[in-house]
């Protein structure tokens, strides 16, 4: 009796490689782009109503508009461009420029934590 493993290439953890959002945006990515936009500006909102610079508006509390941001990014991210050989080689140029930063700063920031800790300040 042959089953789906026998006859199906389906793979669940199998991901594309896909590079930068394609362009232009179509409709939908421009609502990301809005949804973005509207959430970051509620947030300063927000913030600056706790700060004292605007008058309270918006509430006691910013979970409402912490969600927009991150759902503007998946409309944003829904057309994306396939990663070609020149992209690939890009994203092990970038992914060793992050090695190099987090080499760097992560001493220079558990230093200053230990610093921190020890002088009291």
């Amino acid at each position: 009796m042959a089953g789906y493993r026998d006859t199906s290439s389906y793979d669940p953890y199998a991901g594309g490689d896909y590079g930068p959002p394609l362009r232009p945006y179509n409709w939908v990515q421009w609502v990301g782009v809005a949804f973005i936009a509207v959430g970051t500006i509620w947030a300063l909102a927000f913030l600056l109503g706790q700060a004292g610079v605007i008058p309270k508006i918006l509430g006691k509390s910013p979970q409402p508009f912490t969600t927009f941001p991150l759902i503007g990014v998946v409309l944003v991210n829904s057309r994306r461009r396939p990663l070609g050989s020149a992209g690939e080689a890009q994203r092990r140029r970038n992914y060793r420029a992050m090695l190099i930063t987090v080499a760097i700063v992560a001493p220079i920031l558990i230093v200053a934590a230990l610093v921190s800790i020890w002088t009291g300040k």
